[in-house]
């Protein structure tokens, strides 16, 4: 009885989940009525409250799954470490883009102006947490704050992958999985101001 029970729990969660992400690509979230959800999900408003206390936890627990999915994701390539030598790591062992792409269409719509949450600073808070919990440098200079390298880095894949979703995954996959890799790897000493840019500056 309880597995039934939970099993109908689980089904009418997700109906309501997914009949208020079909409502989030027709029309802006503060447009949205609860009306307008059960009755696209087609229960009654009991259930919804059964479920959800407003409209705004129902988005949260869409981003709340959808942001721990994605940090799964990130997780393959060294679940089963101790010790990650990025130099050696396998750009094949690395899923997240393939995630991106088989969830584009939650992601596009996570991302677009539908919504009343700045999804790609959750993406970034979501990777830096992970990065804080789980990872543990070596060789990091003394006079470097570990908390603005584990900043640095997880604010700068967020904004990698946000703007590879945004250009409709213009580069292979494959290819941004070596990406990420050369990042966490580059160190560069020094620049060159480009003449082009200097001139166009003081004119």
């Amino acid at each position: 009885m309880e597995t039934y029970v939970d099993k109908r729990i689980q089904r009418s969660t997700s109906a309501i989940k997914s009949a208020f992400l079909k409502l989030l690509v027709q029309k802006p979230f503060q447009h949205i009525t609860i009306s307008d959800i059960i009755r696209e999900a087609n229960y009654n408003r009991g259930t919804f409250y059964a479920h959800f206390e407003s409209k705004e936890q129902l988005l949260q627990s869409i981003i709340d799954d959808t942001l721990k999915e994605m940090i799964e994701q990130i997780r393959v390539p060294y679940k089963n470490l101790a010790t990650v030598n990025l130099a050696r790591l396998n750009s094949k062992d690395i899923t997240l883009f393939q995630y991106f792409i088989d969830q584009v269409s939650l992601y596009k719509l996570l991302l677009s102006d539908h919504i009343q949450v700045d999804f790609r600073h959750r993406i970034a808070l979501a990777i830096e947490r992970l990065f804080i919990e789980e990872y543990e440098y070596e060789n990091v200079p003394p006079t470097l704050d570990i908390k603005w390298l584990y900043i640095y880095r997880s604010h700068g894949i967020a904004g990698m992958v946000i703007r590879w979703i945004e250009e409709d995954f213009q580069t292979p996959q494959e290819e941004m999985a070596q990406q990420i890799i050369e990042l966490m790897l580059v160190s560069t000493d020094v620049f060159r101001v480009k003449f082009g840019a200097r001139h166009e500056h003081n004119s």
